[in-house]
């Protein structure tokens, strides 16, 4: 949930949008918790097709928003998560696969389980390890290389320059 002066606004991809879509230069999250970084390709009105970034701030609507990118689209899901202590510190971690479980897995799990690139466990929203759980997949990292090289994505094969 964030707190916008001109209150909610749903998303929506902007190849099927209406025109006006409301836009701030701040929001505030109201609660504390992950923020899911989501970045996918667009194509705007003139068919030129550029990279968007999102900032999503629950569960149920990155299964909403995923529904509505083609997954080809989609290129990288990042987790930012507060890091306790001392000092104002957040964490980011890109995803290599996200699933929604199972009805009847979803009731014990949650309504997401996510494996980082850094680990080949998968994790309830909670991150919490789980074990094998049914589910459908939402995203799976592919032809992009995740680099931690100044926050960016690099397509697979791609020479890293060197600073």
């Amino acid at each position: 949930m964030f707190i916008t002066s001109n209150g909610s606004a749903s998303f929506r991809h902007p190849s099927i949008a209406p025109h006006k879509q409301k836009h701030w230069t701040v929001v505030t999250r109201a609660l504390e918790g992950p923020w899911y970084l989501v970045v996918y390709d667009v194509t705007c009105r003139k068919g030129r097709r550029v990279s968007q970034t999102s900032l999503v701030g629950c569960d149920e609507a990155l299964v909403e928003m995923l529904g509505e990118i083609a997954a080809a689209d989609v290129k990288g899901i990042g987790r930012l998560d507060r890091q306790h202590g001392p000092g104002p510190n957040w964490g980011l971690k890109w995803i290599d696969s996200l699933w929604k479980p199972a009805l009847r897995e979803g009731r014990t799990v949650g309504p997401l389980l996510l494996r980082f690139d850094t680990e080949p466990m998968v994790r309830d929203a909670l991150l919490r390890p789980v074990g094998e759980v049914a589910g459908r997949l939402l995203y799976e990292a592919g032809r992009f290389a995740r680099r931690r090289r100044r926050g960016s994505f690099e397509e697979a094969g791609e020479e890293a320059s060197s600073s």
